[in-house]
């Protein structure tokens, strides 16, 4: 008599289970990798948005770039173009909704002097923000809040673009990931200092 080797159902649905647990387990691991490989790509977006803005302070006086030129529609980031070689750095890789510009510039440092900043390695130039128009910096304010975060800061529903962080850079020209409580907790460490 011949024997088939193969395998039973109770082995088969053993087998299966296997394979779902191991997924279950996997999967959002996997998902935090490709998230904190978006971070790591938005990070270097902002740093060369940074560097830019940088080389636009050299090229005027030491003065840090508007955030909108008088009363017209052209703003920071249109003025930063000539000093970068890419458009897509732009736009977040995390971004959920579909915007322009995925940076926001702090509106405080307009057209301020660098020598007027007392910290610049504290005073923030940009970060990751819903839409690329001004903001002050983060802080612990429902409005302001809703211009960093994805989804309603007041309902609750809001969220950290990047693993319960964001991406800041600084008038020396440093960016950096936080988490979102420590950039949003201390909002006076990224105001303009001493002015």
């Amino acid at each position: 008599m011949k024997r088939y080797a193969g395998f039973t159902l109770i082995e088969l649905l053993v087998v299966i289970a296997i394979i779902a647990i191991l997924a279950a387990i996997l999967f959002p691991v996997f998902a935090k990798a490709r998230e904190k490989a978006r971070q790591t790509s938005c990070l270097a977006n902002i740093k060369q948005l940074t560097l830019g803005h940088v080389m636009y302070v050299q090229d005027y006086d030491e003065i840090l770039m508007p955030y909108r030129q008088g009363s017209s529609t052209i703003y920071w980031y249109h003025i930063i173009v000539p000093y970068i070689k890419n458009t897509q750095i732009f736009v977040c890789p995390s971004r959920t909704s579909v915007t322009p510009v995925g940076y926001g510039y702090n509106y405080d440092i307009d057209m301020l002097s660098v020598g007027r900043v007392v910290e610049p390695s504290s005073t923030s130039i940009l970060n990751d923000a819903r839409n690329g128009l001004s903001h002050h910096p983060p802080m612990a304010d429902a409005t302001t809040l809703t211009l960093f975060l994805e989804g309603t800061y007041a309902s609750g529903t809001a969220k950290a673009p990047h693993n319960d962080g964001l991406n800041m850079s600084f008038v020396d020209g440093h960016a950096k990931w936080y988490k979102a409580e420590d950039a949003y907790g201390n909002a006076a460490t990224y105001w303009p200092q001493g002015l």
